[in-house]
């Protein structure tokens, strides 16, 4: 079963802005953050859309966490958001991501986002764009898999993103406490994949400078088997190799990984990501159980500390394989904020939109009838042109056959548009 293969997926701020072209009753939610591209997808809409509104998600971080330029950082976003927003309405959640201090600290994160959206909120919109450029990974992959659980047949759901990968790299967590859990939200399988005493394969997604949080992850999980996800191709083609030398040491000599269990994922097609970490794990479950006891417990668990295009298509992942009664779930480090290195690579952003209720095949065929009326329109002129040149009654004749003929195909074209 590959629920979202053939979804919608946009790239670049031509197309997206092409597809929220006079659209109405749009809500864009946004995370209220440090990170620079938080406000890039709202500029582009409040320029599409004809009616937009705008939900600013703030979650708390602990004081030992808070950076004094991230504080800057954030207090200059929201300042953009609110001039963005000057003509637009504005809300705004909170999503406390824990709850307690010391040892009673618990993630709470899907709890907040439960209470915070629910079906009510959302029932006036017919499009939700989910922004996860500056949301941590946490609160992103909660908003989005709450949302694909509640929204109505007839709402469309759409995954926006500033991608920018060679930022992402110079966002360094800042880890206290050595501490990992199973990211609480998705049907509930995340609170048995800790209770199972059953095997664990795990898929980590590696980023540059990885290895603290891959020493925390391993030792929660203790897997019996472990397949690197190395992101390649991508814009930085030594991006690859730079997460596996961080890693190299932990992976090849301490835990003794062959070489053939790296996974190769392109870094800028989250589709492709999701389709590819499917065809694995279902290889592994069919691998794994083949004349094994049937009662033989396995679980795959991810963790991701790459690009924001990648966590969108291991969220995908994870819902498809639970869908099939696959026990599979995601693992977070526990941190206390974040670090940005300066500056901010602009030159490299790209914007993305994963449409996940439009299919792939419908857009091309909308594109190719406006296609047919652009140049079924250009056509008649050059008739009319042609046929005019002629005098007489046989260029009269000539000129209405064909400006029938081109009319028809017009016609014809414009109907199945509206259709």
């Amino acid at each position: 079963m590959s629920t979202w293969k053939d979804r919608l997926f946009l790239e670049g701020k031509q197309k997206i802005t092409e597809y929220f072209q006079e659209q109405e009753h749009v809500l864009l939610i946004l995370g209220h953050g440090f990170d620079p591209r938080a406000c890039k997808v709202a500029e582009v809409l409040t320029e599409a859309a004809l009616s937009l509104a705008v939900c600013l998600v703030d979650y708390n971080e602990s004081d030992s966490g808070k950076d004094a330029k991230n504080e800057s950082r954030s207090r200059e976003n929201h300042e953009d958001i609110l001039k963005i927003c000057r003509d637009i309405p504005l809300l705004e959640r909170q999503i406390p991501m824990y709850r307690g201090d010391g040892p009673k600290k618990i993630l709470v994160i899907s709890e907040s986002i439960r209470s915070q959206f629910n079906m009510e909120f959302i029932s006036d919109y017919q499009t939700i764009v989910i922004d996860v450029s500056a949301m941590p990974r946490g609160v992103g992959y909660s908003i989005i898999k709450r949302l694909i659980d509640i929204k109505a047949e007839t709402q469309k759901l759409c995954v926006a993103v500033c991608e920018n990968s060679k930022f992402d790299d110079m966002i360094r967590p800042v880890i206290v406490e050595e501490s990992a859990e199973y990211l609480p939200g998705f049907n509930t399988f995340s609170m048995q994949l800790e209770q199972d005493d059953g095997e664990t394969v795990w898929l980590p997604v590696l980023g540059p400078d990885d290895v603290t949080a891959f020493h925390i992850i391993d030792n929660y999980l203790k897997p019996i088997k472990i397949c690197p996800v190395i992101p390649f191709p991508s814009k930085d083609i030594q991006r690859g190799e730079r997460a596996l030398r961080s890693c190299g040491e932990a992976l090849f000599r301490e835990r003794n990984v062959e070489k053939r269990n790296i996974i190769y994922v392109p870094e800028n097609h989250p589709l492709w990501v999701y389709q590819k970490l499917c065809d694995m794990v279902r290889y592994y479950e069919k691998s794994l159980h083949i004349n094994q006891n049937r009662n033989r417990v396995i679980k795959y668990a991810f963790s991701s500390q790459s690009s924001k295009l990648i966590d969108i298509g291991v969220l995908l992942a994870i819902m498809d394989l639970v869908r099939e009664d696959i026990k599979a779930g995601i693992v977070v480090v526990e941190n206390q904020g974040y670090q940005a290195e300066d500056p901010y690579p602009e030159k490299d952003e790209e914007l993305y939109c994963l449409c996940l209720d439009d299919s792939i095949f419908a857009w091309r065929r909308n594109e190719n009838r406006r296609t047919m009326c652009f140049r079924s329109r250009l056509s008649l002129r050059r008739y009319h042109t042609a046929a005019g040149v002629q005098g007489g009654r046989a260029g009269r004749d000539r000129r209405e056959r064909l400006v029938n003929f081109v009319q028809a195909g017009a016609a014809d074209c414009f109907c199945q548009r509206r259709l």
